[in-house]
């Protein structure tokens, strides 16, 4: 694949982040004013499990594929962690919903997102040129 078609590519994976950001953020706010019992609807579930398989997937993919090392990392790093950002969101929905009898996995899914955000920027920074002196 040529570098140029990897950055068509990178542009189109860029509008199907925001489709899945827009689900993943529907799906967080649906959990909010539950209350008591909690209980999964079948449409909750599969919305779930769709943007898991939709998004962990294609974020590990712009990391890490064989194709896309051929574009920078600075390039397509903001679209992968969005990626998995999304992902993370939707567990996050999950930990919401079952955090009524116990916090515990609403804690560990903030620790893990916590992580991720750590990742994310310490790739950032190891990625940003450093700035040139203006005045020697």
């Amino acid at each position: 694949m040529t570098i140029e078609y990897l950055e068509q590519q990178l542009e189109k994976w860029k509008r199907v982040l925001l489709l899945f950001l827009g689900a993943g953020l529907t799906l967080a706010a649906s959990t909010f004013g539950i209350t008591g019992a909690y209980t999964f609807s079948l449409g909750w579930v599969m919305v779930w499990i769709v943007l898991q398989l939709g998004t962990i997937p294609a974020g590990l993919l712009l990391l890490f594929a064989k194709d896309w090392r051929q574009l920078p990392l600075p390039q397509r790093l903001n679209t992968a962690f969005g990626f998995l950002g999304v992902g993370w969101l939707c567990w996050l929905a999950l930990g919401f919903r079952i955090s009524v009898d116990s916090y515990f996995p609403l804690a560990f899914i903030l620790l893990l997102g916590a992580g991720l955000a750590i990742i994310y920027l310490l790739r950032r920074r190891a990625h940003t040129s450093s700035p040139e002196e203006i005045f020697p």
